[in-house]
């Protein structure tokens, strides 16, 4: 991008490093500077971790709200090498940005703004011009790395190449999801990992695949013998739990992510990723994103529960969303069926910042997706006026 070639670029460090992680990664110029605060100088730590590509990053400590304090620290820079120099003014405070701005003018340097929100990059000066932001998040991991994650297992890409078997046997459990669902709680004790490496499975998982067969001798014919099908004897029984337990529900969703005309929309998209923080305590905080994507721009996290559905839910997700996804972020909790919670957990929603799908709506959640609200509800229909 003709716009963004500078020799070397400095940045104002905010709470969020998504704008400053932005402006570095378009940039075509090898050296970087970030002005931090005491406060933000973990965004330089993390944007550092993140570029290992030879770009060199450095970062200059400023006062957060002293003018005349950040004029002293800029002076201190001296003369930056190269004819283009550029000054990201996204982050900060109001007297950074005004040190800065001072600064530029009287330098010949060329201050700009990255507008997350109506995805526009601004730059100031003699010559103003606006110019469209590109996508520039290729992975969902980047967003995870930046907030200071480690990535214990990439999530696996859901494919639309599903065996036809798999197809029609996810279709039958989302048909008849509020009576396989009363099987959930045996197939979740049947992968708790109490039992994992045995080869015989519990009881609770016979007594789950009895219930299984019961509604294909009534109102869900061929259902258990497609599962037969699927999973034939008890090699992968494990499998078969997990699948059971509500690992069907995520992958019915991923398929119908897949399917849907928006697929194209999702530069990248991942299922049952795994990380993990450590604090400066040296405590570990281990994470499991059930499904996650990233138009390039903004990360869209969705908890995925077949079973209950508790406020701690509601608390995990939003907290991801704020740690992992920024400002910008969205979360999105995709349930089968919340009555048992009923008002409690709609009022929960609508005091938070993430949104809740459930019901028929979740059939047409991948073609609606970029349209949903946070604190809204959606049961029957996808309705935004709600």
């Amino acid at each position: 991008m003709e716009q963004l070639r500078f020799d070397t670029v400095v940045h104002l460090a905010g709470e969020q490093a998504v704008p400053n992680y932005m402006a570095i990664k378009l940039s075509e110029a090898h050296t970087h500077i970030l002005l931090t605060t005491k406060e933000t100088k973990l965004q330089f730590n993390r944007l550092r971790d993140v570029f290992s590509d030879g770009r060199e990053l450095r970062h200059v400590e400023v006062p957060a709200t002293d003018y005349s304090g950040v004029r002293a620290c800029l002076s201190a820079i001296g003369d930056l090498e190269g004819r283009r120099i550029g000054v990201n003014v996204t982050g900060g405070t109001k007297i950074m940005f005004a040190g800065v701005l001072d600064w530029c003018r009287e330098r010949g340097y060329v201050p700009f703004y990255v507008d997350t929100q109506l995805r526009k990059i601004y730059f100031f000066g003699n010559n103003p011009v606006t110019i469209d932001l590109p996508p520039v998040f290729e992975t969902v991991s980047e967003f995870c790395v930046l907030a200071g994650y480690k990535i214990g297992k990439i999530g696996e890409r859901p494919t639309m190449f599903l065996s036809p078997g798999r197809r029609s046997l996810l279709r039958d459990f989302w048909k008849h999801r509020d009576r396989v669902r009363r099987n959930i709680a045996d197939f979740a004790k049947a992968a708790d990992h109490r039992y994992k490496g045995q080869r015989r499975p519990p009881d609770a998982f016979y007594d789950a695949e009895d219930g299984l067969e019961r509604l294909s001798n009534g109102p869900c014919p061929c259902l258990f013998e497609r599962w037969r099908q699927e999973f034939p004897g008890n090699e992968n029984w494990q499998d078969a739990a997990r699948f059971g337990g509500g690992g069907w529900f995520e992958e019915w969703l991923a398929m119908r992510f897949m399917d849907s005309r928006q697929s194209d929309h999702f530069i990248d998209f991942q299922r049952g990723l795994s990380l993990q923080f450590v604090n400066a305590a040296g405590d570990k905080d281990a994470q499991e994103i059930d499904l996650a994507y990233t138009d390039g721009y903004v990360l869209t996290l969705i908890e995925c529960k077949a079973g209950r559905v508790f406020q701690e839910y509601v608390q995990k997700l939003e907290n991801l969303r704020r740690q992992i996804g920024g400002a910008m972020g969205r979360g999105i909790l995709c349930a089968i069926n919340y009555q048992e919670e009923g008002d409690i957990l709609v009022q929960r929603i609508r005091a938070g910042d993430v949104s809740l799908v459930t019901g028929n709506a979740l059939e047409t959640l991948p073609e609606h997706i970029v349209g949903l609200r946070s604190r809204h509800c959606y049961q029957d229909v996808l309705d935004y006026d709600s």
